[in-house]
């Protein structure tokens, strides 16, 4: 049995209706232009029925690499009852595509692989990860769970059935941990350890800090306070409630947690879910991680994460946030309250005329100069490492 892909994004790119393994329709994009020029969708295994779990994965020339991450996906999907995987490969020049196939019809999975080629303004992980995740929307049972990760990734055996849990226990959108390939990361040059030390340090007290001062029963603390497109979980109608993942040429995954929380959502960053992620430098995603290590390898000074900031904006925006909540939950005058802070600006700037907490929110630190800074490195992080500590000290007496 065909699967019934009359998803919205096949509904937009496909001319010819359902497709069939090894068929090479165009593909009508419903953009501007011939974005997607050319496709093969290859698929295998039981369609009897719509899966309640499916895997998105974007894939770009990862035929060396594929097959852990196949292999690796087999074994966490073993013990759930109707899954299955979508690969959205795009602008390979190696057997990518073929090569994921062979590992999945091997191990039983059912699954599909779209071998794409997009036009070069589109032609990033953040587009591959979002069409993959609309095919995989489309497929599914209208209540199934959604997960995402990267091609060159491993999951952990028990990594499916951790993100289940946890939706389940009320979170919307699961953020797992990521960690780095042992043998990879200890091939880096040590020139870039002091760096990334620093670095790591930092972030995890500004992550604290935050925590301690903005406490969300929902993300209880300790947690790791991060997300990435190597580890996110969410159910297939809260995907089309919030629009799906932001098409970004890179920090998809970032966007995609921002907007689930601009729709007062539960993002819930959790250690259970884990995977191991490359730390290779010839990467496949403009702006990732391959890039961030080359970065730091040319220049150990060289940019830091762009969510870390000064210890006294980590600081000020926790407390202001939380206060915020606090009034919008008790239906009081937030907009008084930015007055008496001296954060309100003109132009109407963080009314609270939005529906959500999560948007007058990102409504105020848009439009707030100083809840900003210029982006840090790590010779500010080490200036700003002393005042953190001693912000997260304190928290950490009163909490």
């Amino acid at each position: 049995m065909t699967p019934a892909f009359q998803t919205p994004v096949l509904k937009r790119y496909a001319r010819r209706g359902p497709v069939r393994p090894k068929s090479n329709p165009s593909i009508d994009t419903g953009l501007p232009g011939a974005l997607v020029t050319q496709h093969d969708v290859l698929q295998c295994g039981d369609f009897g029925c719509a899966p309640d779990t499916v895997i998105a994965i974007p894939v770009c020339n990862e035929s060396e690499r594929i097959t852990a991450c196949i292999d690796a996906l087999a074994q966490t999907l073993a013990a759930l009852p109707r899954t299955g995987v979508v690969l959205m490969v795009n602008n390979a020049t190696d057997k990518s595509a073929q090569t994921a196939f062979r590992a999945m019809t091997t191990l039983g999975i059912t699954g599909i692989v779209v071998d794409a080629t997009f036009a070069p303004t589109i032609a990033t992980a953040g587009w591959a990860r979002r069409l993959a995740l609309e095919i995989a929307a489309g497929w599914a049972h209208p209540d199934a769970v959604l997960m995402t990760t990267d091609a060159d990734s491993r999951v952990a055996p028990d990594w499916a059935q951790a993100n289940l849990y946890l939706l389940s226990e009320g979170a919307h959108l699961v953020c797992g941990r990521i960690t780095a390939d042992a043998a990879e990361a200890a091939m880096l040059p040590t020139s870039i350890v002091p760096s990334d030390e620093l670095e790591s340090i930092y972030t995890a007290l500004s992550i604290e800090l935050d925590a301690r001062l903005d406490p969300r029963p929902h993300d209880p603390w300790p947690h790791h306070g991060l997300a990435s497109g190597a580890s996110l979980a969410i159910r297939a109608r809260d995907y089309r409630a919030i629009g799906g993942m932001p098409p970004l040429p890179c920090s998809e995954d970032r966007a995609f947690a921002a907007v689930v929380e601009r729709h007062d959502l539960c993002v819930r960053h959790s250690d259970a879910p884990l995977v191991t992620v490359s730390c290779r430098l010839d990467g496949r995603a403009a702006g990732g991680m391959a890039d961030a290590i080359t970065a730091r390898i040319a220049d150990p000074d060289s940019f830091a994460d762009q969510s870390l900031l000064p210890a006294a904006i980590t600081a000020r925006r926790a407390t202001l946030r939380n206060a915020l909540r606090s009034a919008w939950n008790a239906k009081g005058n937030v907009r008084q309250l930015l007055c008496e802070a001296d954060l309100y600006t003109t132009g109407g700037k963080g009314s609270s005329s939005e529906a959500t907490f999560g948007a007058f929110w990102a409504n105020v630190e848009t439009h707030t100069r100083t809840l900003t800074a210029p982006r840090m490195r790590p010779s500010d992080l080490a200036r700003e490492l002393p005042a953190l500590r001693q912000l997260v000290a304190q928290a950490r007496a009163v909490s």
